[in-house]
């Protein structure tokens, strides 16, 4: 038996990198699950159907967001947990951001994040469940070139913390994980930099990890995140999780 048996989950971004893995870990645990993405997965079409649906959302959207909400419920028989991997990054010099790039970014990651924290709360409110957000070893260190993106995870951490304690009383848990992996995202900051800079990058981001391998795909992110949305996790709330191989160590 799945840890996840009977379970109905829905997964923000479940297209490809971190939402793709969390996707895979809930089927493979017994879960019904729905994902929204902005686009097509590429294994969508190769999921069970009758415990698997694909929606095209944008998380920006508040209107679309609870509509699909209210279409996910209606396929599944009701809502336990909710995993929040959507979102977007960039790269640019402090100085040089403009109010432009913090809105979107923010709009995408921190206003995305809120929107489906929100859609999931009603479907919730009576019997409890768990909502898993995404924020990120930049939100709590920082990282070169990043103001704006740094900004938007620490708010997601922020967030989580403040609706773990206003939804406690619902047996709602709301937990973040802030990863430190390989994705699709990498490949497209890469692409980003000046040919000059890509060595050092590809160097960089993967001699930090404390533990053996350098960095890990998304899929070893899956483990966690079954664990969060099924009841092994059920005294756990308002915790912010560096799973990175060790290179954020905090304590509480």
């Amino acid at each position: 038996m799945g840890m996840l048996d009977g379970k109905f989950t829905l997964v923000a971004g479940g297209a490809s990198g971190a939402g793709e893995a969390a996707v895979d870990a809930f089927l493979a645990e017994g879960a019904k699950v729905v994902s929204l993405d902005i686009q097509p997965g590429p294994k969508d079409g190769s999921r069970p159907p009758e415990r698997f649906r694909a929606m095209t959302c944008d998380i920006t959207n508040k209107q679309a967001v609870d509509t699909c909400f209210a279409q996910a419920v209606q396929f599944m028989g009701g809502l336990d947990a909710v995993c929040v991997p959507a979102g977007t990054t960039a790269r640019k010099l402090a100085e040089d951001i403009s109010e432009e790039d913090m809105r979107r970014i923010f709009e995408i990651n921190v206003l995305g994040t809120m929107f489906v924290n929100q859609a999931a709360f009603p479907y919730m409110k009576d019997k409890g469940g768990s909502i898993i957000n995404f924020a990120s070893i930049s939100g709590i260190r920082g990282q070169v070139m990043r103001a704006h993106y740094c900004a938007t995870k620490g708010a997601v951490a922020a967030w989580t913390r403040a609706v773990a304690m206003d939804w406690a009383k619902y047996n709602i848990r709301v937990n973040a994980i802030a990863p430190m992996i390989y994705t699709p995202i990498v490949d497209r900051v890469r692409a980003a930099l000046p040919e000059s800079e890509r060595e050092s990058f590809e160097k960089s981001i993967g001699q930090a990890q404390r533990l053996p391998g350098g960095l890990r795909g998304a899929d070893s992110l899956g483990p966690t995140m079954a664990l969060l949305a099924g009841d092994g996790a059920s005294y756990m709330t308002g915790q912010v999780l560096s799973l990175d191989g060790g290179v954020c160590m905090l304590g509480s």
